[in-house]
């Protein structure tokens, strides 16, 4: 058996030619078979992150100096609806449940694209590929004293893939290959599969997937973890105050010796803009995510005190339609909302420019249509003129000529109520006539959830470039994250045939006619993919921002130079 971060057994290796395809066509070969994603990040301006993940050489080892405190917004810029990592999908509870836990194995907080060992020391694929066997190490105690075990993480997983009454799961799609969990010891844990998953590893890589202490969930009962926090990770809950702060501190027993180095990290709720932005710039803030325009800004006025990095942005922008509710049933009238909205002018207005017109999976990534296909598709092309009539005849043989009123409802956060005004805007154009309602977090995901809309405009954070995750997440019949309930069998059946595909060419070949399926269905409609500009003092070390934050917040690599 092969082991390690790229473990594939002999049958699915490939012949030296579709090796040498894979390289070509991929950027990565062997580690897609494995993981099934690779990402690029540009650090420029300041100081380079270590090790720099441009070339993927390390650079000089700085000594290392411990303590301080990172203070850092809130992802979401607002209150957690809960701790529960399984539960939840907004970075709100991600940045601030992510450092108290650890995963069975993670992506490297350095090299974005690789997969590492965390909790599970080593993994080995049965030659079948119907089997992984997981190592865990034996030194490792959760919070309360605890010793972990296999059992804990096949409690977690379970919980995560069937989920337990009153306990949502929004990735449980990601685990459906898996058949059974065995715990032959301790520290043995086997996953069987009713079939190849190319997709696995990367799933339980992601951040979202902590492991849980089975003994103190079981005793405080299944929504202990919403309000509490029991990991093993290096940070230990130390206060909330709601609508101000998340403290974590050190957690002085972790089981990887000398780490973390900082003594704690603290997450402020800073709901405005322009209020963060001024936070950074008086240090206050030491870390910060911001527009284009803010960039360049920051660029002329600080130069090389800070360290800026560029990439890609696992985020995208946009509109539910409920088809659960006239007229939205009507696929016509759907049509005539999709083909409304400017997506070349939401990457203007939305992103400053800064961002990318998209399907349902990213821009620029291995899974996604070229952009000259692309704008082929309905809604996607640049003569907006010819949309809009086109959208008003389609009204009007609904019946709708003369337009219809409708609610949006979403978060109230700043870049969903920028959101929301430009669809509004957009929708106007044929004669929609939109209003809006905005809710705090936890009563916007209600809703959601329930289908108590008409319309959802949202932000979302994929948590992949993976196509099991974000289809299994967003575009299924039974996607958890499905809020317009459309349901397409044939997209179904692509889907789960790419699914069990673990040859890359051929699976991508799917994946592209997958795209061309789903995406004229417009059960999601997508109006652009973001690009992320991270903006961080120099004296932050040890620091690669992911394309997707939520797999990064763990802080235990990071220290600060000063």
């Amino acid at each position: 058996m092969n082991r390690g971060v790229a473990s594939q057994s002999e049958t699915f290796r490939m012949t030296k030619e579709k090796f040498v395809k894979a390289q070509t066509e991929f950027p990565s070969g062997l580690a897609l078979l494995a993981a099934g994603v690779t990402f690029a990040v540009t650090v420029g301006c300041g100081t380079p992150a270590q090790p720099a993940p441009s070339d993927g050489q390390p650079q000089a080892v700085q000594a290392v100096k411990r303590g301080g405190v990172l203070v850092i917004p809130i992802g979401s810029a607002a209150d957690p609806p809960s701790f529960d990592l399984h539960q939840e999908s907004t970075s709100a509870t991600s940045s601030t449940a992510g450092p108290l836990y650890d995963n069975l194995i993670v992506l490297d907080p350095l090299r974005p694209s690789e997969i590492v060992p965390d909790l599970a020391e080593r993994w080995e694929l049965s030659p079948d590929g119907k089997t992984y066997t997981f190592s865990l190490h034996k030194n490792v105690k959760f919070h309360n004293g605890n010793p972990l075990a296999a059992a804990d993480v096949k409690f977690t997983l379970e919980r995560v893939k069937d989920p337990p009454s009153g306990v949502r799961s929004p990735r449980r799609t990601a685990f459906d290959a898996v058949t059974s969990i065995e715990t032959p010891n301790d520290y043995t844990v086997k996953l069987n599969l009713k079939r190849p998953s190319p997709s696995l590893l990367i799933n339980l890589a992601q951040g979202w997937m902590g492991i849980y202490d089975k003994e103190w969930v079981e005793a405080r009962g299944q929504d202990a973890p919403k309000k509490e926090t029991m990991g093993t990770g290096p940070y230990k809950l130390k206060e909330y105050l709601r609508g101000t702060s998340v403290e974590v501190e050190r957690n002085a027993s972790y089981w990887v010796e000398g780490k973390p180095y900082l003594d704690g990290v603290k997450f402020l709720i800073i709901p405005d803009a322009g209020t963060r932005l001024a936070a950074l710039r008086t240090g206050q803030l030491m870390m910060l995510d911001v527009s284009a325009i803010e960039l360049r800004s920051l660029e002329q006025e600080m130069g090389d005190k800070l360290t800026i990095q560029r990439g890609v942005n696992l985020g995208f922008n946009s509109l539910s339609v409920n088809v659960k509710r006239k007229p939205f049933d009507d696929p016509r009238v759907r049509e005539a909302v999709n083909i409304a909205i400017d997506r070349h002018g939401a990457v203007q207005v939305l992103a400053q420019g800064d961002g990318e017109a998209g399907g349902y999976m990213m821009p620029g990534g291995i899974w996604s249509l070229p952009q000259e296909e692309l704008q082929k598709l309905s809604g996607y092309g640049k003569d907006k003129a010819t949309d809009l009539e086109r959208a008003k005849k389609l009204l009007a043989e609904a019946g709708y000529a003369a337009g219809f009123d409708a609610r949006i409802n979403t978060r109230n956060l700043q870049g969903y109520v920028d959101l929301s005004v430009f669809l509004i805007d957009q929708l106007k154009k044929v004669g929609l006539n939109v209003d809006a309602k905005f809710y705090e977090t936890a009563q916007a995901y209600d809703l959601a959830e329930k289908g108590d809309f008409d319309l959802l405009p949202w932000t979302h954070s994929a948590g992949l470039d993976d196509p099991d995750s974000i289809y299994g997440e967003f575009y299924t019949c039974s996607a958890p994250r499905n809020w317009g309930r459309l349901c397409s069998a044939e997209v179904d059946a692509l889907f789960e045939r790419q699914s069990q595909e673990v040859d890359p060419v051929k699976r991508k070949a799917l994946m592209l006619e997958l795209e061309r399926k789903a995406i004229p269905t417009a059960s999601r409609i997508i109006t652009h993919w973001s690009r992320f500009r991270n903006v961080s003092w120099s004296y932050i070390k040890n620091w690669v921002r992911h394309p997707n934050t939520d797999n990064n917040y763990r802080y235990r690599d990071l220290w600060l130079d000063r």
